[in-house]
């Protein structure tokens, strides 16, 4: 299996970059970008087009072509097994370049006003673990393996803070590379949380692929006891989740270092948006203080 790698895109993927890519791949395939709403922009920027049933998901790299056809295999295998996803759309080409980025089309998930609930997550979770080794190869799963470049590229955060997670960074590889799971690894998700679940009229869905790879299922655990922690999940959410699961991954003694390394991916992850806007900037140097003074509870916002 090969190890995941971090993208290595010199622009960043912001609204107006990923409206550049928008246009361009809309002329290829005969849509019309200016009906174009824009959902998102995160390690995606995600657009849809409500009369034409599709959403477009604009990945920031060429260099991520494995991930993103990996990502369109898994979905069409999932549909295979009829286990509950999001679904690639059959009427479009899949991963097309398009300004130096890579675009693939999916389905448009008609949402209910139905709560997506901590125990919800915990049974697709359940569901997902226990399904057997895809057809194709997974990448080992490396917690780690996008954050360098994105220290790299962080041009408009401050330096103090850049050293600060540099740091942090080389001290979580060395512990989490120690820990002993005490499950085998497996099929993960890599980026489990309620915010990848659609909740529709025949139950939710599991959606954003990008990421899954072969590794250890307590990651994919870790967001929702985090939640609990940092999020404001309150805490008999976040047992009917454990029990919906049938483990609570917060008993085991690897957990705090499980939430520090997921602690440092999200906050990264948001690093890569702090010109978006003021709040976002903010958020992240919350973060970083909470983190740098060792805070664990500090409530945070999530975007």
């Amino acid at each position: 299996m090969g190890v995941m790698t971090g993208d290595s895109n010199g622009e960043g993927l912001t609204s107006a970059t990923a409206a550049v890519a928008l246009a361009d791949v809309c002329g290829q395939v005969g849509l019309d970008a200016g009906q174009a709403q824009l959902l998102r922009v995160g390690e995606n920027a995600n657009y849809v087009l409500p009369e034409r049933g599709v959403v477009i998901r604009i990945a920031r790299s060429l260099d991520l072509r494995d991930r993103v056809e990996r990502e369109v295999a898994l979905a069409r295998w999932l549909a295979d097994l009829d286990f509950p996803a999001v679904r690639v759309a059959q009427d479009f080409p899949q991963v097309v370049p398009a300004d130096d980025r890579l675009v693939t089309f999916w389905e448009l998930v008609v949402e209910t006003e139905a709560e997506k609930t901590a125990a919800d997550l915990g049974s697709v979770l359940a569901g997902f673990h226990a399904l057997p080794s895809p057809p194709f190869a997974l990448p080992s799963f490396d917690p780690f393996s996008v954050v360098p470049a994105r220290l790299a590229l962080a041009e408009d955060a401050d330096p103090e803070d850049i050293a600060f997670l540099t740091e942090l960074l080389d001290r979580l590889i060395v512990t989490y590379r120690s820990l002993e799971f005490p499950t085998p690894l497996g099929l993960i998700h890599g980026d489990a949380h309620r915010s990848n679940l659609l909740a529709t009229a025949s139950g939710v869905l599991l959606s954003d692929f990008d990421v899954v790879a072969f590794g250890p299922r307590e990651w994919d655990l870790t967001p929702t006891a985090l939640a609990a922690d940092r999020f404001g999940l309150p805490r008999p959410e976040y047992a009917a989740f454990a029990q919906a699961y049938g483990r609570d991954v917060t008993a085991w003694d690897g957990y705090r270092i499980m939430a520090a390394t997921r602690e440092l991916t999200m906050t990264t992850w948001l690093m890569q948006n702090i010109s978006e806007s003021p709040q976002i900037a903010d958020e992240f140097h919350a973060r970083v203080t909470s983190m740098r003074e060792g805070d664990h509870e500090r409530p945070w916002n999530a975007f």
